[in-house]
């Protein structure tokens, strides 16, 4: 059973619980009828009309409490059968449900208490239900106004004028009336309950109203906002397709000086052979790495999204190489299971990803000796490549915030392990990082393996490398 069927049968078993109760309401305040019943017999005895106001009181206390009970456990019992609060299938089961349990009362108890006021009543509940909000607060919204319904219709029971109608037929009702027609002629409750009716009616229709207007107005002020933050989003994708355009026009556009620059490289180094500097022969092979470096860089950008199958080993050996370890104390390691079939990615972007936590881990050592292992192994949903080094670690309240865009710690642009999440991600992996500050750190990597039979791009980026 899901969580919203539970949540539905607990709403049934609480209409069930309040109708049950109603119904067995009087036999738990048969104190009270006899306190009604004396006090109307004392108020004729000792003719006094207060006492008769008191007992009025007391009548409508009973019957409201006992009426609310059986309305709100009816529309409890309502919704969990039809599951919705508006609908016409609702207001005809809750009518339903409503009018059994009444007149299961009026049998059992011989109240003889008139139906058309039950109408009249079930009427406006449902009138004033239309304009309830069905939200969080529905229930105690709905119990508040049905409260001062039930108050207004229980007073409309005592206005003598309404009796002809069939209003206020039962016992007590009928017993006020006639006590009040020997003190007042009917005068004064036909006056005070007709007040009191429309004091609650009016007090329960204004605050359904209330209630309807404001939540159309957080529900217009909600729209909004989230119109305006569609609009946002709108007013940056534009911007950001625009910009992204320009970029890609301005990189195609880079290829051509690059390769002059290129070939110009290499018409020097020709011209240059005989010589016997090593030091510019390695400035040399360094500028066609960083070429190389830039060719790479562009077809990244201009072939972000394609991917092809390539060995962990390669793609290591291929981060590494472009990594400046000479003048650095740090021991890189490297270990991939045998067992590690070939993973598909973008090979630049991915490379660069990786690239960007070996950067941060040889900058976090500062010059000083430390340790970079690299393992990668599979593990059953895919293939796990953890990056650990012993050096200064993250601070566990820098933790929560070191993918978001420009945080950085180190005065640095900030954009690098959100890069580094962002191509992890567009490869249908994820990321995490375990860290000890004054031990190590470690990124875990988990990417999907890829499966045989899915269409694989075979667009290399290194240009055949």
């Amino acid at each position: 059973m899901s969580k919203k069927e539970k949540s539905y049968s607990l709403i049934g078993f609480l209409g069930l619980l309040f109708l049950t109760y109603g119904e067995l309401f009087p036999t738990f305040i048969s104190n009270w009828s006899l306190f009604i019943s004396d006090n109307i017999n004392e108020s004729i005895v000792m003719h006094d009309s207060g006492q008769l106001l008191v007992t009025a009181f007391a009548f409508i206390a009973k019957y409201v409490l006992i009426y609310f009970f059986i309305y709100f456990g009816s529309m409890l019992l309502a919704h969990a059968i039809t599951r919705q609060l508006e609908s016409i299938r609702f207001s005809l089961l809750f009518i339903s449900i409503t009018m059994v349990a009444i007149t299961l009362f009026n049998q059992f108890y011989h109240e003889h208490f008139s139906y058309l006021g039950h109408m009249v009543t079930i009427g406006t509940v449902i009138l004033l239900n239309l304009y309830i909000p069905k939200q969080k607060h529905f229930y105690f919204i709905f119990s508040i106004v049905l409260f001062l319904i039930l108050m207004a219709s229980e007073w409309l029971q005592l206005i003598p004028a309404l009796s002809q109608f069939g209003f206020g037929t039962n016992d007590m009702a009928v017993s006020i009336k006639i006590a009040d027609s020997y003190f007042t002629e009917n005068r004064l409750y036909n006056t005070l309950a007709t007040i009191f009716f429309v004091a609650f009616l009016t007090i329960a229709v204004i605050l359904s109203f209330l209630i309807h207007l404001v939540n159309k107005q957080f529900y217009t002020l909600k729209k909004y906002q989230q119109q305006e933050e569609e609009l946002k989003e709108t007013r940056i994708a534009l911007i950001e397709s625009s910009v992204y355009q320009e970029i890609n026009t301005l990189v195609h556009d880079l290829k051509t000086p690059l390769v002059t620059v290129e070939g110009l490289t290499s018409l020097i180094n020709l011209k240059m052979q005989p010589t016997t500097d090593t030091y510019v022969q390695e400035y040399f092979d360094r500028m066609d790495k960083s070429l190389e470096k830039m060719k790479d860089m562009i077809s990244e950008i201009l072939y972000e999204n394609i991917k092809q199958q390539i060995p962990v080993q390669e793609l290591l050996e291929y981060v590494t190489s472009h990594l400046d370890l000479n003048e650095q104390q740090v021991d890189l390691v490297m270990k991939v299971e045998e067992d590690v079939p070939p993973i598909y990615i973008n090979k630049i972007r991915f490379s660069r990803a990786i690239s960007n936590i070996l950067e941060n881990a040889i900058t976090s050592f500062s010059g000083k000796a430390g340790y970079i292992h690299i393992h990668v192994k599979r593990v059953d949903s895919g293939i796990l490549l953890r990056i650990q080094d012993n050096g200064p670690g993250i601070q566990s309240s820098h933790l929560k915030n070191i993918w978001q865009d420009g945080f950085s710690t180190k005065k640095s642009s900030g954009i690098g392990l959100s890069f580094v999440k962002k191509v992890v991600e567009n490869h249908c992996g994820s990321i995490t990082v375990n860290s000890i500050p004054g031990s190590h750190t470690q990124m875990n990597i988990l990417l999907p393996i890829h499966k045989e039979g899915e269409q694989i791009n075979g667009y290399n980026h290194s240009n055949s490398r």
